[in-house]
């Protein structure tokens, strides 16, 4: 039997879990890595770990009560990895072409595992068309590019809370059973809403109003969460524009025994204050030493490759 490249998952949305009327960006990622997941693992024949998910612009919002299809489909696979591309698309709301509108575009990195969580060897995917053969160049170039602006940003230090007049927030809490996926390790789709969470109260701080995600860069994840471990949230407002924040948000986990806790995660988010469907301004803000203007630089150049990347992956298009 052929192993499937492609997969389509359908989702809804309650309004009771989204009050604002619009699915929250963790919400929406959380879907996307659902999709991904479901690719990857189908191609692997065995569990996979998210490595990278990133390159997210929230073209369009995206209303509850009405139907969503993810759409998921391999595009690069190298020794154990499977690259996946994604889309969120909306039948019910058309675009000027009378097709469905695409609220949003990913980029997703997972590592094939076995039982014992090793990584394991893969069949390698062979595209079928041009189509094909584009995406896999594609993926293959920005592979390089997106481990050299993480290890960037991951090199820089960053100030102490207490040393910055940046808004910092920090949330801790116990990883819990509801999240679990085989193996008892939390799919990244669960990280990357907890990381939004973090975000959004940052943002909405500094704003002094409810901000939205319109952009998450590359989530970086280095180590697997499991369930009863503790978990620390860190968003930090690195950069301002006059109607955006640019959020620098990272994840660390560990045994409730342990008080030393290691890195699982780093983000880099956009959010606005939307009023009436714009942009409202909102407060500036300026590095004040060395070391934040450093910060401030690498989540501006992050920020600007993967705009670049969204770009592109938007032009070669899931048929």
């Amino acid at each position: 039997m052929r192993s499937r490249s492609s997969i389509t998952l359908h989702f809804r949305a309650e309004a009771y879990d989204h009050p604002s009327g619009y699915v929250d960006a963790g919400t929406v990622m959380s879907w996307l890595d659902k999709a991904g997941y479901a690719a990857a693992a189908t191609w692997a024949g065995s569990n996979v770990v998210a490595t990278y998910i990133g390159n997210m612009r929230f073209g369009h919002p995206v209303p509850v009560d009405s139907q969503i299809t993810a759409q998921a489909r391999l595009i690069y696979t190298e020794g154990s990895q499977i690259h996946v591309q994604g889309r969120l698309a909306l039948p019910d709301v058309l675009n000027d072409d009378g097709e469905p509108t695409v609220a949003t575009w990913v980029v997703m990195v997972y590592e094939a595992v076995d039982t014992k969580g090793e990584t394991k060897e893969i069949k390698q995917w062979e595209p079928r068309t041009d189509a094909g053969h584009r995406r896999r160049e594609v993926a293959a170039a920005r592979a390089l590019e997106h481990a050299r602006g993480e290890d960037a940003l991951g090199q820089v230090l960053f100030p102490d809370p207490d040393e910055t007049n940046a808004e910092v927030v920090l949330l801790c809490f116990i990883a819990h059973a509801a999240e679990v996926t085989p193996g008892f390790r939390l799919q990244g789709g669960s990280l990357m809403n907890w990381l939004d969470e973090a975000a959004y109260v940052c943002a909405s701080r500094w704003a002094g109003k409810p901000t939205v995600a319109v952009f998450a860069g590359g989530v970086q994840f280095y180590h697997g969460v499991y369930v009863g471990d503790i978990v620390e949230i860190e968003a930090r407002v690195v950069h301002t524009t006059e109607r955006s924040i640019y959020l620098v948000v990272r994840a660390w986990s560990g045994k409730p025994e342990q008080r030393d806790l290691h890195p699982v995660a780093q983000s880099i988010a956009i959010m606005v204050v939307a009023g009436d469907g714009k942009a409202e301004p909102v407060p500036s803000w300026q590095p004040q030493t060395a070391a934040e203007q450093q910060l401030q630089r690498h989540a501006i150049d992050l920020v600007s490759m993967r705009n670049k990347n969204v770009y592109e992956w938007s032009t070669v298009e899931i048929p």
